[in-house]
């Protein structure tokens, strides 16, 4: 007896995902490993470092937003650390620092994961760009 016809009621179509699974078994992805970054990570970390030290000079307070250059450099040290938080969504493996803010994502958040860190980065660029208009006297 030779194979039914596909018209037979009864059958069943390939199942394409096991076929698939099974041939990615045979040829594994090569591992992709992390980098040290550790040149990018600490300028990365300057950059922060800069950017506060500029901010603290010129006479960044806390309270209500003034314009002057003081806030707007403020505003720009909270955009930065949320392009951190966001480059380190999409490219931890490039350096240190970007998987010590995904470390701070999985074990000092609630609800833990690596969408935390869009949401650092999404909560930075609000209260940042916030900031940085009022800094620039728009508002």
């Amino acid at each position: 007896m030779g194979p039914r016809p596909l018209s037979d009621v009864g059958a069943r179509p390939l199942n394409f995902t096991v076929r698939l699974h099974v041939e990615n078994a045979r040829h594994p992805t090569p591992a992709v490993r992390d980098e040290p970054g550790v040149l990018l990570g600490l300028s990365l970390i300057a950059l922060l470092i800069a950017l506060l030290a500029v901010a603290l000079a010129l006479g960044l307070r806390p309270g209500p937003m003034q314009p002057g250059a003081a806030n707007v450099f403020g505003a720009l040290y909270l955009l930065a650390w949320g392009v951190m938080f966001l480059c380190a969504y999409f490219f931890s493996r490039k350096t240190f620092f970007f998987r010590a803010l995904l470390w701070v994502c999985y074990h000092l958040s609630y609800p833990r994961g690596k969408g935390m860190a869009l949401f650092y980065a999404a909560l930075a660029f609000i209260i940042g760009g916030i900031a940085l208009v009022s800094g620039l006297g728009l508002v």
